[in-house]
């Protein structure tokens, strides 16, 4: 007698996840798929709408180009001679001191600006189109020292005299 062929039953998986046949569009890549798509879309519609914004006078929309650049000499065309230095005359008006504040860091109020040790202050010259742009090396009790590079400049505090009262 031949004994009786026993069978294996086939192993099933009690999860209710079942991983189908995987697919190019199944799974995340559906969603980064359509996440593309919508990006895309916004970035295009953002162009139309930015190309075709007018401004007040009814020109298309031009954003400004600023190109940082210096220079250390002007001349003239074709000239090989460096040109004299621009001078400015660096005056007592020029400058405000009116407050100095002695604490870490150490502040100062130049001309209406808030600044501290290491920063730079620029001076419109009266009368002129050019500016003075002084570096604050030192703030002590009562005085400023700027430079511009070269030599150091000492700039105090001036407290303005209260105004007399007017009679009745």
């Amino acid at each position: 007698m031949d004994a009786p062929e026993s069978r294996t039953k086939p192993e099933t998986s009690e999860s209710p996840f079942v991983l189908k046949g995987v697919g190019m569009m199944s799974g995340n890549s559906r969603w980064i798929f359509i996440g593309a798509l919508i990006g895309a879309m916004l970035l295009s519609i953002g162009g139309i709408i930015v190309s075709r914004y007018r401004d007040k006078n009814g020109d298309s929309l031009q954003f400004p180009t600023f190109i940082k650049a210096r220079t250390s000499t002007l001349a003239e065309a074709g000239s090989n001679e460096p040109p004299p230095p621009i001078v400015i005359p660096l005056s007592a008006e020029m400058i405000r001191v009116s407050a100095i504040a002695l604490g870490h860091p150490r502040l100062a109020v130049i001309n209406g600006k808030t600044v501290s040790e290491g920063e730079s202050v620029i001076l419109k010259a009266p009368n002129s189109a050019v500016a003075l742009i002084l570096q604050v090396v030192r703030i002590g009790d009562g005085s400023i020292e700027l430079s511009d590079g070269k030599k150091r400049f000492n700039a105090k505090l001036t407290i303005p005299s209260p105004a007399k009262p007017k009679p009745l």
